[in-house]
Formats: structure tokens, C-alpha cells, sequence
């Protein structure tokens, strides 16, 4: 159940256009892009990069600590986030590893390790929702499991006693769990971390690229107990982030005013869109707990899906060409991707 997701520099080169042309709607980047407080500090840095980077990330470190509301030395920086979460089940000797599926394009390349995935999937019918007993007893065959906090599918976020309850169940059982909160900043989640920190066998992992629009400068973490973060320390060697990486990401969580920049912007632009679905014949759609929309082709398009191509424009199928995976990007973007849609269901122009 490997997703076939489409890669924006594969597209890119196929049709020989530059990144700058093409719309990436299979990211859940903010369309904001990063931070005022992170391209300020990019800047600063360019006079700092003749010096090699911090291979503690101290402040970056100490960032993240201060947001999540743990220790220091639970924490545990790196690169890209597929390279961490490698280090982390090579750690604990995992081969098999349990993901919710459909997931999220950001973890693709995460499945291209040695480790053998068994999905556990989601079903559209029911509106994504995971069920807990059910994903529980499905990790009890496997070494380490990946849940989803926020999903970036579901309507909602799983109750907290549920999400105990798999934390229990993978503790009774020897599997680890690591619990993916990549995407809280849009749903307003809280985090596990506090609850994590009293178990042995679980991780909170993260990427701050998709929140705070940084996945050219990679940075990612894993919180953890101390005993944990020192066993993966020890048994495999954790890239830290360059210094323009670690400069951005540090001061992203130090901008007090972007999430509430991101809440304004992103109510808006879901009105404007929710407005422009209901225009379309023979759809019907939904809104996941971060923010995006989950379009369902009830009647037969007119046009391929294909079409969005010929616009210029990448979009995400969920591995099912009736049900679209529609992030919120910039005006002009949503703009052009209803009107497309309309234009593949057959809708006369206007």
C-alpha cells in the first residue's frame, strides 16, 4: 500500500519548467511560508557560515525544550526526518513498522528504509477516523508503530484516554511507538510529550518544515526519556542541522505572532474554498482537523485528473482517483485548483 505520491522535481523535470511555476498541493507546508523572525535570521547567518554548525544545536535544542515543555536532554535534533526516525528504530532493533494509511507525503521517502511496513488503513467511508482498539491490536504484530497526532486525514484528533490506551497496549506488548506531531501547529493539538517522557518504549518525532514552510533548510526532533535519547546517541550517529537550518527553525519558535498569523489566514482562505466547492457539480467534501479538505468525486469527471498537470498543477489522489487530498495554499493557488476541478467535473464557466 506504498503511495504513489507525486515528487514536484520529478514533475519539474518531466516538464522542464522551474519549481517556481508549478503548485505542490500535495504538501502541507503553510502557505505562508516561513516566518518574518526566520528570514531574519537567515540573514544574520550568512555572515556566520564560514564557522561549522553546532553539533549539539544548543539554542535549537533549547528552543524546542522551552515550546514542548521538557527537559533539555530529552530532546534530540537532526536533518531530514525519515534519517531520525532510522536512528530511532535502529535503536531499538524494529524490522517491522506499523503506519497509518493513507499517510502524509512528508513521510514517503521515510518508507524507502530496510524496515518492513505493514499500513494500517484508513477508510474514506468513515471519514478517515482511526480506530484505537483496532490500530492497538494491529501493533501487537509489529516492533514499532507510527501514530498520527494530529492525523492529517481525520476530522478530528483521537481523545487523549484513547491515545493512552495505545500507549499502554504498545507498552504491554514491547512495541515502540512514536507518536507523529508534525502537523499539531495546524489543529491547535497538545502535545504527548509530557505523557511520553514516562515511557521507555514511546517517541514524539516532528518536522518543522511543514509548519513553519521550512523544508529547504530540514530540521526535525525526536523528545523521548533521557535513557532513550542517550541509547540512540549511542548506537547511531545523528546529523545536526547546518547553521541556516538551526537558525530558522530556533527563531520560528520564537515568533509569538505567526500562529495567530496562520489561524487568520487560514480561516479566510478555507471560507473562500468552501465557497468555491459548493459551486462544483458532483462533488461532495469534508475538513480534516488541520485545516485541508478531503474532495470526494461523486459523479464521473468529464476530464482526467490529468488536466491539473497541464496546469501546472501537483495534487494528491490518497492512492484512489475518486478522493482528493486538498491542502489550503495561497489565494491564487486555491483559485486555480477550483477552477480546474470545475473544469474536470464539467461545470459550465461562468
Amino acid at each position: 500500500m506504498k503511495r504513489d505520491i507525486p515528487d514536484i522535481h520529478e514533475f519539474s523535470a518531466s516538464k522542464r519548467i522551474s519549481l517556481s511555476r508549478i503548485m505542490d498541493f500535495t504538501s502541507t507546508a503553510n502557505p505562508l511560508g516561513p516566518p518574518a523572525k526566520a528570514r531574519s535570521a537567515i540573514r544574520k547567518n550568512l555572515r556566520v557560515l564560514d564557522l561549522s554548525p553546532d553539533p549539539q544545536a544548543r539554542y535549537l535544542v533549547r528552543a524546542i525544550a522551552r515550546t514542548e515543555g521538557v527537559p533539555e536532554e530529552n530532546v534530540l535534533v537532526g536533518e531530514r526526518l525519515e534519517t531520525l526516525v532510522a536512528a530511532v528504530l535502529h535503536a531499538f532493533g524494529a524490522r517491522t513498522l506499523l503506519i497509518e494509511a493513507p499517510y502524509p507525503a512528508y513521510l514517503r521517502d521515510l518508507l524507502e528504509g530496510p524496515e518492513e511496513p505493514r499500513f494500517f488503513p484508513l477508510d474514506g467511508r468513515e471519514g478517515f477516523r482511526l480506530d484505537p482498539s483496532r490500530f492497538a491490536g494491529e501493533m501487537r504484530h509489529c516492533d514499532a508503530a507510527i501514530l498520527g497526532w494530529p492525523s492529517f486525514l481525520s476530522p478530528g484528533t483521537l481523545f487523549r484516554d484513547a491515545v493512552q490506551g495505545i500507549i499502554s497496549e504498545a507498552g504491554e506488548h514491547n512495541t515502540l511507538l512514536i507518536v507523529d506531531e508534525t502537523l499539531k501547529g495546524y489543529s491547535g493539538t497538545p502535545s504527548l510529550a509530557a505523557d511520553i517522557l514516562r515511557k521507555e518504549g514511546c517517541v514524539v518525532m516532528g518536522s518543522l518544515g511543514e509548519y513553519y514552510s521550512l523544508a529547504g533548510l530540514p530540521v526535525s526532533y525526536i523528545i523521548g526519556t533521557a535513557a532513550v535519547i542517550e541509547n540512540i546517541r549511542r548506537r547511531r550517529m545523528v546529523t545536526p542541522p547546518g547553521t541556516l537550518a538551526a537558525a530558522a527553525a530556533t527563531a520560528s519558535l520564537r515568533d509569538p505572532a505567526f500562529p495567530a498569523r496562520t489561524r487568520t489566514f487560514m480561516e479566510q482562505e478555507r471560507s473562500f474554498i468552501v465557497a468555491g466547492l459548493r459551486r462544483i457539480p458532483g462533488i461532495s467534501f469534508s475538513t480534516t482537523v488541520c485545516g485541508s479538505f478531503i474532495v470526494t468525486l461523486a459523479d464521473s469527471p468529464s476530464r482526467s485528473l490529468e488536466t491539473f498537470g497541464r496546469y501546472r498543477i501537483i495534487v494528491d489522489d490518497l492512492g484512489d482517483t475518486r478522493t482528493l487530498f486538498f491542502p489550503v495554499k495561497d489565494h491564487k493557488w486555491n483559485a486555480r485548483y477550483l477552477k480546474t476541478l470545475k473544469n474536470i467535473m464539467g461545470a459550465p464557466g461562468q
